[in-house]
């Protein structure tokens, strides 16, 4: 990896707006690691049988430790990552939600998947591994969906117009928060420091105005 920024993303587990929304069907995952899919035959794994009865995708949700490249305005190039611990409480707080069906095409809200159910979830680990993928870091959480609907797996899975899964959320940048937190706590100092002067208060109030842009 080069020398670009890294910057952990977190969740607040006490936010219910904090998390994961949802699991998206993407083209390209940010994780870079595609899905099997699994028809009738244990044997192939990339059996792509239409009208098969098992209807199972299975992929990495979120890769531990793992960084993943951004770009913002603000920012310029950049990398996120998710420790291990947050994807465990992460993937605790979304199933406690009971949000483990909420599944959409492409991050649309409105591209809603119905009759799609998660099966399967695993954090990868010394308890558990990954047959499918070996490499996996621990850590790293695994999910598996039912395709109950036959036309959707037909014309969408089938199609390769998918290929992994994508998570949605909204969850804190520890880089921003401590960041601003800094911000606040500098601007905390040059008001205390104004009021601790011996400055006369007339001069104090002029100072404090200037600090809060009001001059």
């Amino acid at each position: 990896m080069d020398d670009k920024k890294v910057i952990y993303l977190d969740i607040e587990e006490d936010d219910m707006y904090s998390g994961m929304e949802a699991i998206s069907f993407v083209e390209d995952p940010a994780t870079q690691v595609d899905w099997f899919k699994f028809a009738r035959d244990k044997k192939d794994k990339q059996s792509y049988a239409k009208n098969d009865v098992k209807r199972i995708v299975t992929c990495p949700v979120m890769l531990a430790e793992t960084p993943i490249y951004r770009y913002s305005e603000e920012m310029g190039e950049y990398y996120v990552k998710f420790s291990a611990d947050m994807i465990h409480r992460m993937r605790n707080k979304y199933i406690m939600e009971g949000r483990q069906n909420s599944v959409n095409e492409d991050h649309d809200s409105k591209k809603k998947v119905k009759d799609v159910f998660m099966v399967e979830s695993y954090i990868v680990g010394d308890k558990v591994k990954s047959e499918l993928y070996p490499d996996l870091p621990e850590g790293t959480w695994v999910a598996s969906f039912y395709i109950d609907d036959v036309n959707y797996w037909n014309n969408k899975i089938l199609s390769d117009k998918f290929n992994g899964f994508s998570l949605e959320g909204f969850f804190i940048e520890n880089y921003e928060m401590n960041l601003q937190a800094s911000k606040e706590d500098d601007f905390i100092k040059q008001v205390q420091n104004i009021i601790q002067s011996d400055y006369h208060d007339l001069v104090k109030h002029i100072h404090l105005q200037k600090l809060v842009g009001l001059d």
